[in-house]
């Protein structure tokens, strides 16, 4: 196993999940060749990673429009996508996709190996399998990282902090963007994302602790302190961020949609992140910067985030229907997220005092 292709189509929070399983085949093997096939929501994060050396790119939304536009255009850019991949020559892939298309296509590029899961009995062309009816009983990178059996190659712990390297232009635009806001050079700064679960579509506020009481949070714990609040979102949060940033009593900064490398240096600039269970968070905590983050539906113990060299606080409500949402199956809530909605503000303050008491943040790698 000397050319290896990782596939995870997913968000950004699976994609840095599936990097501890990258981190562990770089460890057995540095002069391993390490692919990784993303969606293009992803792709400028996965190329922050030191331990990947080729990224290839699935534009699932493109790829669904030329399928209604035209069969023939679709098949012409899927056989682009997939001779470029078969130019590398890799020999094994651990398909983390849940489906059975990827390994299929890539038995057709003459990947020999494929090891993955088989979820709903979708393994049909996996040739090393583990069947698995949804992530549950332990972190998900932890559970990916179980593929590893098949090889003989073994691991200690799943990496929460990753070898992402941070650019000096990103990190000079982020210095330009806090300074243009009238950030001072020693400011004090706190991260705010209060939204996050956009793959959960229209299901999202089911993840988002209400954004007056991230606000809240906020205005108590930088009571008489000098600390400036930077409100972290996607483009399309925007009006998410406004709305929190007219609750709160402190300055404030705005970054939404703002590019990944860019967010990347803003939160190594700041004390630490409050957020919900999201993509952002995963990110800090891989980055080395301290998190507190609010839970509802999801578990913690699954998807929450790996120990590490960064200080985590994970708060929830300890309602009895939580957590509802398993192996990938959300039910209808006929409780009006009791979960959030009875999660003190008080509760929420104790969790990022006593985050910010602890260790500094470790620096990035490569930095």
């Amino acid at each position: 196993m000397k050319r290896i292709l990782v596939i995870n189509p997913f968000g950004i929070g699976d994609v840095i999940f599936s990097m501890s399983l990258v981190e562990a085949i770089r460890q057995a093997d540095p002069k391993a060749v390490i692919g990784f096939l993303c969606n293009e929501r992803t792709v400028d994060l996965v190329r922050l990673n030191t331990s990947i050396d080729h990224t290839f790119v699935f534009h699932r939304d493109l790829f669904r429009r030329l399928w209604r536009k035209s069969p023939l255009l679709f098949f012409k850019k899927l056989k682009a996508l997939l001779a470029m991949i078969r130019e590398h020559r890799f020999d094994t892939v651990f398909d983390l996709s849940l489906g059975r298309e990827f390994s299929f296509f890539c038995r057709w590029v003459g990947i020999k190996r494929s090891i993955g899961f088989d979820y709903q009995g979708r393994g049909l062309f996996l040739t090393d399998k583990i069947r698995m009816d949804g992530y549950s009983g332990a972190f998900v990178a932890v559970t990916q990282l179980e593929l590893l059996t098949k090889t003989g190659i073994s691991y200690d712990t799943a990496k929460s902090f990753l070898p992402f390297q941070i650019s000096s232009g990103a990190r000079q635009d982020a210095l330009d963007l806090l300074t243009k806001q009238g950030v001072a050079g020693e400011e004090r700064l706190i991260a705010l994302a209060p939204g996050g679960g956009k793959s959960w579509g229209k299901q999202a506020v089911y993840k988002q602790w209400d954004s007056e009481r991230f606000a809240e949070a906020a205005n108590v714990f930088c009571k008489g302190g000098r600390f400036r609040i930077v409100l972290l979102g996607d483009a399309r949060e925007q009006g998410l961020l406004q709305r929190t940033a007219s609750c709160l009593r402190v300055p404030v900064v705005m970054a939404a949609g703002e590019a990944i490398e860019k967010v990347c240096a803003l939160l190594l600039r700041t004390e630490f992140l409050l957020c919900n269970d999201g993509g952002l968070l995963h990110l800090a905590n891989a980055l080395g910067v301290k998190t507190v983050s609010i839970f509802g539906p999801v578990d913690e113990k699954v998807y929450g985030p790996l120990g590490g060299r960064s200080a985590r606080e994970v708060v929830t409500e300890p309602v009895p229907c939580r957590p509802c949402y398993q192996r990938f199956h959300f039910p209808p809530c006929p409780y009006e997220r009791r979960c959030l909605g009875e999660l003190s503000v008080d509760k929420v303050v104790a969790a990022m005092k006593k985050v910010n008491e602890r260790a500094p943040k470790a620096p990035v790698e490569g930095s």
